[in-house]
């Protein structure tokens, strides 16, 4: 419920995405959604992903990887039209809120990845809140994710997925939280990849093969400029069925949708992708000593949200085969910064959350590196 009719009109959602930065306006009053808008992270310029931009930064680039952060927050504000604001919430990954607030991220670039955010208070401070982290690259949005989704409370197993550049996956079993960040890279979205495109007007989003041809859609219908993450994923999954490529990756035949096409490289990244996504997930049922038909909700989120097909997320293995009643949300993160902006008691909630939650670093497992090359192959995982 909104506060005091009192308060001034305008509040700002900010989730600060390694690749894309999206906020959104809200009525205070109403709690009303006014406005939302997009745009690249300026930081793009010095990597696609953390671990380069923690490196240029500890080579003497943090200020101006800092100013490249804020010159995005200050070209997303002017869409917005933004003059006034009463108060901010602000998610994002463990580095982003890093270098929102000014704090060092030299133990970012080391085992075991500790982040002195972790034990911030969860407090506002002056007209700003900014959600905690879980730890490691587990930030303040996956935190955002869980709390839109209202995925703490539930008597059943579930599975929150946030498909953007780092990957995360959490496991929500009895009143706890399993979270891990995959390092899955940004192939998903589709930068480092030769025909990828973010979920843009032009971006082919959905992709069919009947009797010989592939017949596509793009966003807006608009003339194609790239493929977009669900589009890809369609492509991938369709290919290893016809046998385009073999379950190794290798490339036997090369295809052609209105000049855009997957080549070898391409396709290797997106196996790196799959795998780091498929070996979070199994490694979260080990530790939970669950099975993939103990899940019985599966959450996704990301950049490309709400338009995946779940029989190829299966196909290709980034799903078990047995997990069933999945649904896609468009942006929990921000989502769970306008629930803040809405009523200022969800920050209870935020701190239940974090509280319960239990970050598993995969790399330091005994059985990582063997389920992660496994993953590699593109194979249904039963």
């Amino acid at each position: 419920m909104v506060k005091s009719k009192t308060q001034s009109t305008f509040g700002l959602a900010l989730d600060l995405g390694t690749t894309v930065i999206k906020a959104c306006t809200v009525n205070l009053v109403t709690g009303t959604v006014i406005n939302q808008a997009k745009t690249y992270n300026l930081q793009n310029k010095s990597g696609s992903d953390v671990l380069v931009r923690i490196t240029n930064a500890l080579q003497g680039k943090y200020s101006d990887l800092r100013k490249s952060m804020f010159l995005s927050i200050k070209k997303i504000k002017e869409e917005l039209q933004i003059k006034n604001l009463d108060f901010t919430v602000v998610v994002g990954n463990t580095a982003m809120l890093s270098f929102y607030r000014n704090k060092s991220i030299a133990d970012l670039a080391k085992f075991p990845f500790k982040s002195e955010m972790y034990d911030a208070k969860i407090k506002i401070t002056g007209k700003n809140f900014i959600f905690p982290i879980i730890g490691s690259f587990v930030g303040g949005d996956t935190i955002a994710g869980i709390l839109a989704g209202k995925l703490l409370n539930k008597k059943k197993t579930s599975l929150y997925i946030d498909l953007g550049t780092n990957g995360e996956v959490v496991l929500i079993t009895k009143g706890k939280i399993f979270a891990a960040s995959t390092a899955a890279g940004p192939a998903f979205e589709g930068v480092g990849i030769s025909c990828g495109s973010l979920a843009v007007p032009g971006a082919i989003d959905r992709v069919r093969y009947y009797q010989g041809k592939f017949n596509y859609h793009t966003i807006n219908e608009e003339t194609p400029t790239g493929i977009c993450a669900s589009g890809i994923i369609d492509l991938l999954a369709i290919m290893l069925e016809y046998k385009f490529i073999e379950p190794s990756g290798r490339l036997i035949k090369n295809i052609n949708i209105a000049g855009l096409s997957l080549d070898q490289a391409d396709i290797r990244k997106l196996q790196l992708a799959i795998s780091a996504l498929h070996a979070g997930i199994e490694i979260l049922l080990n530790k939970s000593s669950l099975k993939p038909e103990n899940i019985k909700e599966t959450v996704i989120t990301g950049e490309f949200g709400a338009n995946l097909n779940v029989k190829a997320l299966k196909s290709i293995g980034i799903l078990p085969s047995k997990i069933t009643n999945v649904r896609f949300e468009n942006d929990l993160p921000l989502k769970g910064a306008i629930a803040v902006l809405k009523n200022r008691d969800a920050i209870k909630q935020v701190a239940a959350i974090k509280n319960a939650s239990k970050h598993i670093e995969l790399a330091v497992q005994p059985n990582f590196q063997k389920i992660f090359v496994t993953a590699m192959k593109l194979v249904k995982w039963n």
